[in-house]
């Protein structure tokens, strides 16, 4: 549903940069310093582990972890002792459609969606790991390869908030398979930020199950209140269709039940999928503050690390 315009929509994202990345920058800071980046660096596991030394074995440790051959030559009980080689590569892919270009509470989609990448990005790049960016719509709109430290931060934020780079049609097929063909570093992590509106017929699944089985996906499904349900009490609603502009009159009362009936079924359908492709899931609501969310999102990924 859409009453305004793609180009009145798109002049409400035209605010100073500046004044976005330092909110967003003096948010992120408050949630690593207090407790996302341990659970972080707890629910990403790393490239792998290197061998650091040894040290003396105690009784709090398991027996089976002493090196017998190195306690023969130093006369004492010795354990190896190895170090996580993090060196963690992120991608997000982030879809910049025109469905994502809409909104009911204070904030659109496009926003909210921006400032769950960027507290993310603050986040994975304090713990020292990468993070790079795929924006998409019908098209592949932006391309930044990973990077780590404080400028790879503001090079994803002038991308993420440029209004400019919103509004398009939907191809989900062509922005995946691009991720496959040139995410080159396997056993990273990737990000897919959408409402998944756009997403049609088997080709988007079997490429996910492909993404799901090269790197460790998550696929974030955006959305806001009226997506999930329609208002009863606002009569008349003039409805427009995101991609192809059509629009109609309708009254909201009289199709409540059926939309939302058939808006739960899709989100059903979505999630089963995400979980037979081998990509975690979780929703991000446009009510919900962003604090919170990024609690779910690592809960959400600490039970599947179980």
């Amino acid at each position: 549903m859409a009453e305004k315009k793609a180009g009145e929509e798109k002049r409400r994202l035209k605010v100073d940069i500046a004044q976005i990345i330092m909110k967003i920058e003096a948010l992120t800071k408050r949630i690593v310093q207090t407790r996302a980046l341990g659970e972080y660096l707890s629910v990403f596991r790393g490239a792998g582990m290197e061998f650091e030394g040894y040290k003396p074995y105690t009784p709090d440790i398991d027996a089976s972890k002493i090196d017998w051959k190195a306690s023969l030559k130093s006369k004492q009980m010795l354990v190896k002792v190895y170090r996580e080689i993090r060196e963690l590569e992120v991608y997000f892919l982030l879809d910049v459609s025109s469905s994502m270009i809409f909104g009911s509470q204070d904030k659109l989609k496009n926003e909210v969606a921006a400032e769950f990448l960027l507290a993310m990005t603050y986040t994975i790049l304090s713990a020292g790991d990468s993070v790079g960016l795929i924006a998409f719509s019908d098209k592949i709109k932006n391309y930044t390869r990973a990077g780590k430290g404080i400028r790879q931060f503001y090079k994803l934020a002038r991308v993420v908030i440029d209004p400019e780079i919103y509004g398009g049609s939907y191809n989900l097929v062509e922005a995946e398979e691009f991720a496959l063909n040139y995410i080159t570093k396997r056993h990273g992590v990737l990000v897919i930020v959408s409402d998944f509106y756009g997403a049609k017929g088997a080709v988007w699944q079997k490429k996910l199950k492909l993404l799901g089985g090269k790197f460790d996906t998550i696929c974030i499904m955006v959305r806001d209140p009226r997506d999930v349900s329609m208002p009863s009490d606002v009569g008349e609603v003039l409805v427009e269709d995101p991609y192809t502009g059509e629009r109609q009159l309708i009254h909201a009362a009289l199709i409540k039940q059926k939309y939302d009936a058939i808006a739960k079924r899709q989100d059903r359908e979505l999630m089963e999928t995400f979980k037979d492709c081998n990509a975690g899931a979780m929703v991000l609501n446009t009510e919900q503050p962003l604090y919170n969310t990024l609690v779910t999102f690592f809960q959400m990924r600490r039970r599947k690390a179980r």
